[in-house]
């Protein structure tokens, strides 16, 4: 891992995790449902890995049936948006504009309007929305507040699980083809039924 995280050269570096070795008959390592789970913090705690690659997706399946506790729990808790390619594009979207909220019957109704071109020529691709409960820091650095990642150029979302009589503040950021975030448009505040 090391020799790869010094000569990723401005790159990405993912490390591929055997699952297909998961539960075989191969080394006695790979029996015990705490591998996969200690390789990813091992691997997480060199900040020049950008994260890893299941091999192969079929086995996939295995390793969620014998350690999705501590998948779904502790790794892969929150979504997350693809890492930017900076070499290839390092010019985010213009933010969103008008955002707008409205309480509903089935929910919290957000709409926004495409934004500009960026100065690069390139427009939204997709949208991130991010939900924060009433006094909560408001900050998109914070992956548990994402509730919605688009890839399409949808320019509504409508939140159906949110709670009656509760304040929301709501934030929505654009994303270019390359994945690039821009600032985000917000907050805006809203009361549920």
């Amino acid at each position: 891992v090391d020799w790869w995280a010094k000569n990723s050269y401005g790159r990405h570096v993912y490390v591929g995790l055997a699952a297909y070795l998961v539960n075989s008959r191969a080394e006695a390592a790979w029996r015990n449902p705490k591998e996969i789970p200690n390789q990813i913090r091992y691997l997480r705690k060199d900040s020049r890995i950008e994260g890893s690659v299941f091999f192969s997706s079929k086995s996939l399946s295995t390793v969620a049936r014998l350690v999705s506790d501590s998948l779904r729990s502790d790794f892969y808790k929150y979504p997350a948006l693809p890492p930017q390619m900076k070499w290839l594009d390092s010019v985010p979207p213009n933010k969103p504009k008008e955002l707008m909220a409205e309480a509903t019957k089935l929910g919290v109704s957000l709409k926004w309007k495409m934004p500009e071109r960026a100065r690069d020529g390139e427009t939204a691709s997709g949208f991130v929305v991010y939900r924060f409960d009433e006094g909560e820091e408001i900050s998109i650095l914070n992956p548990k507040n994402i509730i919605k990642i688009s890839f399409e150029d949808y320019l509504f979302f409508l939140d159906t699980n949110v709670k009656s009589n509760h304040r929301y503040s709501y934030l929505v950021t654009a994303l270019d083809r390359l994945k690039n975030e821009s600032e985000p448009s917000g907050p805006v505040g809203i009361e549920t039924n």
